[in-house]
């Protein structure tokens, strides 16, 4: 019964790693996977009533990125004489950081908590694992934003690493979601 709202967590971080753009329309808007996550979260209320905290977050993160359908290549455009879009977009980024992490939080809280009643240790210690590899390494990659900002492009490799090990993160969170799929679906 509750396979399927795991799927629709899976399938919502897929469309939240891929970025797919025809011209200045993002056809894989995140907002599209918040929305998937959320309906599995909606579901998965009845499961365990921890699931319940994770619909708000979920629905902030789907008003958060409605912007994202439409990709503007200029982030600096002056309004007025001294308001810049830029950081307004990277503010709007940084919350939505922080309220994702706290989605990614209440989901693995939720994993870990039936796995206890189930008594499925090993699936509760791949989730924790999981969960504090992608809370580091997201908080690594938050800190880091706004000092790559005054840094060279050639210093910016940095980001990128890190990066590439936050997808890396993500993708563990996506194998611990097809695993709770079998082991916590029924």
């Amino acid at each position: 019964m509750y396979a399927s709202s795991y799927n629709r967590l899976f399938w919502g971080m897929i469309v939240l790693i891929f970025h797919i753009n025809l011209g200045p329309i993002n056809v894989l808007p995140n907002f599209a996977g918040y929305m998937l996550i959320y309906s599995g979260l909606n579901i998965l209320s009845s499961q365990h009533k921890i699931y319940e905290k994770g619909k708000l977050p979920a629905i902030i993160l789907v008003i958060l990125t409605l912007k994202d359908v439409w990709h503007n290549k200029d982030n600096s455009i002056m309004i007025g004489s001294s308001y810049n879009l830029g950081l307004v977009t990277m503010l709007i980024g940084a919350v939505t950081a922080v309220v994702d992490l706290y989605l990614i939080y209440i989901i693995c809280k939720g994993i870990c908590e039936l796995c206890r009643e189930r008594e499925l240790d090993s699936l509760m210690t791949n989730t924790a694992d999981a969960w504090k590899f992608y809370f580091v390494i997201s908080l690594i990659f938050l800190f880091s934003i706004p000092f790559s900002i005054n840094l060279p492009v050639g210093y910016n490799i940095f980001l990128f690493i890190v990066g590439m090990i936050k997808g890396i993160a993500i993708i563990c969170i996506m194998v611990m979601f097809r695993k709770c799929r079998v082991q916590l679906g029924t």
